[in-house]
């Protein structure tokens, strides 16, 4: 079954059970051999044996069983939910989440070892919603009130902000009338989307900049309703420890951060990351104190003498870009907008037909630029300015800043060394508490404490935030989101339609969107082949053709001497 979606998948058609019958009939006695399916000559049995094996194999990883034959009455469903045993649920949702990574894996095990080694372990994680059939949902999950209104009921509602989990207004006040102190704001279902979301790790480059030492394949992936976001992070860096692959940089946006260091930020740095993330407005400044004389600025530490602008350097300028960008960046646009008016402006004054009102070349683009600068132009000078002096706070902040020495250790322990360089270091060694020798130990808190960032844990990152090594470090992540555009593409995975995966429930979709990253990583490889071996420029032209591309027999030129790639 495996087999026969990866194949449906990679020549590019849906996977549904009448298109994946098509696909067998069609296939040689010889494919079917390579790819280990069988057929016995009955072609009237095919359709029900390939709906069999789905079903046999959604049966053992299946988290949500259950009957789909029809849209489930109140009834019904809670009979449904009713018979679900939880420890087997999480035992089949433990091996969908096994399955998936290693249908990943061993994609990657596609490529040579030398391959491989070149990675240094460095990995962006994101999140994508994938949706489910039945636009208008369903009541949620949690709320057995009401008749189910499609046939894949265990979905989620997902909105664009925050942890991007919701719930609709008459699901509000369901759980309002079960658990009053509980607050739950509903939303209008014409504004969400109905789905799952894919958690998705990805290879970045070893530096911001480096081009084409390896593929940048998807490494990891994990499944969940909307919002249920908790322990997904961790779980994707589990996946690559427990198959021995390297952990190095682990870049994040703001939904990862905002985790509970205990679930996320301390086992993930006992992996052996180097978190590097984003932060909410109201995580920058100043988050802790350490009694030694230290403060943690944006999830950084300095010595506790740092200058109070300083501390609030990153909350000074975040409040100018929210006022200024906007503006700064229309005028950015337009800028560009007319640098090739004028490009285009000077190609007309060459023609003959210049000034001709029905040419359309008698317009004066200076004239659209100079309204641009009126508009905009204090804002962009206001950026401007901003963005300089946070620059230069920046390096001023970075002369009191404690740099960490190695990574935590199992215990959760991390040393850094201290600045003796710093202004004012000689005054604030003489404190009363001030941390003496060259370095500091910081320890995990040993009482519970209340404090969501206690100990710095929650905010601490690799990078000073804001600087040129965050801002290019960070800058990495964006190869995860282009895997997540890449896989909705229609011309390549097209998980985004659910119409091509119409066997119901989440645990096919979580099936597709494995095999379809599998795809999608084995043309990257091939991509990356293809810009390795090629002979000429590429372009949609010849890209397909054999003759662009080194060639070790066949099409190449004949040699006494054995033929080496270029490069």
């Amino acid at each position: 079954m495996l087999s026969l979606i990866l194949l449906q998948i990679r020549i590019g058609r849906p996977t549904l059970i009448t298109e994946l019958t098509r696909t067998l009939l069609q296939l040689s006695p010889w494919q079917r051999t390579v790819l280990h399916l069988t057929h016995d000559g009955m072609d009237d049995r095919v359709y029900e044996r390939i709906w069999s094996a789905l079903q046999r194999l959604i049966a053992l990883v299946d988290e949500f069983p259950g009957r789909r034959d029809k849209v489930l009455t109140e009834g019904e469903y809670r009979r449904v939910k009713a018979k679900r045993d939880p420890a087997d649920c999480a035992v089949r949702r433990t091996r969908m989440w096994q399955l998936a990574n290693d249908l990943v894996h061993g994609s990657w095990l596609l490529l040579p070892k030398e391959l491989r080694d070149r990675s240094d372990g460095n990995h962006a994680i994101d999140a994508t919603f994938v949706p489910l059939q039945g636009k208008v949902g369903n009541p949620s999950s949690r709320n057995l009130e009401g008749n189910r209104r499609t046939a894949n009921p265990d979905g989620g509602f997902y909105r664009r902000e925050g942890s991007h989990g919701a719930v609709t207004h008459a699901d509000a006040r369901a759980f309002k009338k079960t658990d009053s102190t509980r607050k739950q704001k509903g939303r209008s279902v014409e504004k969400l989307l109905w789905g799952v979301e894919i958690e998705i790790a990805r290879l970045t480059p070893n530096q911001p900049g480096d081009v084409d030492q390896f593929p940048l394949l998807s490494t990891a992936l994990g499944f969940h309703i909307p919002g249920a976001i908790i322990g997904e992070g961790l779980n994707l860096l589990t996946a690559l420890a427990e198959r021995d692959r390297r952990i190095n940089f682990v870049i994040m946006d703001r939904a990862y951060s905002g985790a509970k260091y205990a679930e996320f930020q301390v086992p993930a740095r006992k992996l052996g990351a180097k978190l590097v993330c984003d932060y909410k407005d109201t995580d920058l400044g100043v988050k802790a104190h350490d009694p030694r004389g230290f403060i943690q600025v944006s999830g950084t530490w300095y010595l506790d003498n740092l200058p109070e602008v300083l501390r609030n350097a990153d909350k000074t300028v975040q409040e100018v870009r929210k006022t200024h960008g906007e503006n700064a960046a229309k005028l950015a646009k337009a800028e560009a907008a007319h640098t090739k008016d004028e490009g285009k402006l000077r190609g007309a004054l060459r023609s003959p037909h210049f000034g001709d009102p029905e040419s359309g070349t008698d317009e004066n683009p200076t004239l659209a630029i100079e309204d641009a600068r009126k508009k905009y132009g204090n804002s962009s000078r206001v950026l401007h300015q901003a963005e300089t002096l946070y620059a230069k706070q920046l390096g001023r902040r970075e002369l009191y800043r404690l740099k960490a020495k190695g990574r935590m250790n199992s215990a959760g322990t991390r040393r850094y060394t201290i600045p003796t360089e710093a202004p004012g270091y000689a005054s604030w060694k003489l404190k009363p508490k001030a941390q003496q020798g060259q370095s500091v130990l910081m320890e995990l808190p040993t009482a519970q404490d209340d404090d969501p960032n206690a100990g710095g844990l929650k905010h601490e990152q690799y990078y000073p935030y804001g600087d040129e090594q965050w801002r290019t470090t960070y800058s990495m992540r964006n190869g995860v989101e282009s895997a997540n555009r890449n896989l909705k593409r229609s011309q390549y995975e097209d998980i985004a339609n659910p119409d091509k995966r119409a066997v119901r429930g989440n645990t096919f979709t979580y099936i597709v969107v494995a095999l379809a990253s599998v795809v999608e990583n084995m043309r990257q490889m091939l991509s990356f082949y293809k810009r390795k071996l090629s002979t000429k420029p590429v372009t949609p032209k010849n890209r397909e053709l054999p003759g662009t591309f080194w060639q070790s027999a066949g099409a190449a030129p004949i040699s006494t001497t054995e033929l080496q790639p270029p490069g």
